[in-house]
């Protein structure tokens, strides 16, 4: 039987893989106009919660245009840090960045970095969506084998961007290819509902999405299909506010803390 500190150690090195999660599970398929895109330079800061205990802080940002490989792209980027009392068990700190071409069709670059207890494990995915293929590349060590992906693949991170324009046309069921290099899956997304919910950014009127990550893997479902829940805001803004899910070692919940735009004031509670 596993002491306490063991089981405390084993969740917080599970930790990092909320975030992840919690892009995951708001993929949305369509397309975008480059006009239609709006969150450039916006920055959201999220608590995250493993069951009752504050386990440490995210953020999502829209980081505006980029260059990958002379091509033309946007740029977006996912941190998660453990907060300071589970940061004595595992500290960790990760960051994820997704590159798409400007219509949001694919993803072209894919960077994680991830560093546990000061050591740092950068990786790579170039995303070729002519061969229809993934490669990851952890640094300094061989490349992976190239795994399929489709044309219209994309990243962890990308994806949430993409849906909160997508939401303002009425899609209320559909499915979506998402790939951090390692593995594919088809998420299915449906609006199943409107909610009032408060998070300490405010009290919001949201729309209740469910997202079925099929046949999941790790510590999502032990390859079963999970679903996990997201809210966004009933607003043109499509703010994604509270996710929660089941996990193998319990629920987690990321809620929205802070809100932060170009020229204007962070809104946070005071």
């Amino acid at each position: 039987m596993a002491s306490q500190n063991d089981t405390r150690k084993r969740t917080a090195v599970l930790i990092p893989v909320v975030v992840a999660l919690f892009v995951v599970s708001v993929a949305w398929p369509g397309r975008i106009s480059e006009a239609s895109i709006r969150t450039d330079g916006e920055k959201l800061t999220y608590a995250l919660r493993w069951g009752p205990v504050r386990a440490g802080i995210a953020t999502l940002e829209s980081l505006g245009r980029a260059e990958v490989n002379g091509r033309e792209a946007l740029h977006f980027r996912g941190t998660m840090q453990t907060d300071s009392v589970v940061a004595v068990i595992h500290n960790v700190r990760n960051t994820w960045e997704g590159f798409t071409d400007p219509g949001m069709s694919r993803t072209l670059l894919y960077l994680r970095n991830q560093e546990e207890e000061g050591e740092l494990n950068p990786a790579r995915v170039v995303f070729d969506t002519a061969k229809n293929k993934a490669t990851y590349c952890k640094i300094g060590h061989r490349c992976r084998p190239p795994i399929p992906i489709r044309s219209d693949t994309l990243d962890p991170v990308s994806c949430i961007f993409w849906f909160r324009s997508l939401l303002e046309r009425g899609i209320s069921e559909t499915r979506i290819h998402v790939s951090d290099g390692r593995t594919a899956v088809w998420v299915a997304v449906r609006v199943v509902g409107r909610e009032q919910v408060t998070t300490p950014a405010g009290t919001f009127a949201t729309l209740k999405v469910e997202a079925t990550v099929e046949r999941g893997q790790g510590i999502l479902s032990r390859n079963r299909t999970t679903k996990l829940l997201v809210w966004f805001t009933d607003t043109q803004e499509r703010l994604p506010v509270m996710a929660q899910g089941e996990l193998v070692f319990g629920p987690f919940i990321a809620e929205l803390t802070e809100i932060s735009r170009p020229g204007a004031k962070p809104s946070r509670p005071s």
